[in-house]
């Protein structure tokens, strides 16, 4: 994909390098991050976080604590943020 689009991509894993609180605030502002949570993450189900209401900053503080809850890839392509591989979102956010 990425030699298709010709872009150039800066990696970073997560679980050797995870998000701290003042990143994902950053990164999800206006954002709701739920959305972000990667709802087939064994960790996801353990939690039982489908079956909660969480705030945002709840939300966050997870995602702080357990970078598995985080829907990768992630990418971010100037204010886009794409979750998960979307082979047809990430053309349009890199062309």
């Amino acid at each position: 994909m990425r030699s298709e689009l010709k872009a150039d991509l800066d990696e970073r894993d997560l679980a050797k390098e995870p998000l701290g609180m003042a990143e994902l605030k950053a990164l999800f502002a206006g954002r709701n991050p739920r959305e972000f949570l990667s709802t087939k993450s064994p960790t996801y189900r353990a939690m039982k976080l489908g079956d909660k209401k969480l705030t945002a900053e709840q939300t966050l503080r997870l995602m702080a604590e357990q970078p598995n809850l985080i829907k990768r890839p992630l990418t971010v392509a100037g204010k886009k943020i794409i979750a998960g591989f979307d082979r047809d979102a990430l053309r349009a956010a890199l062309k």
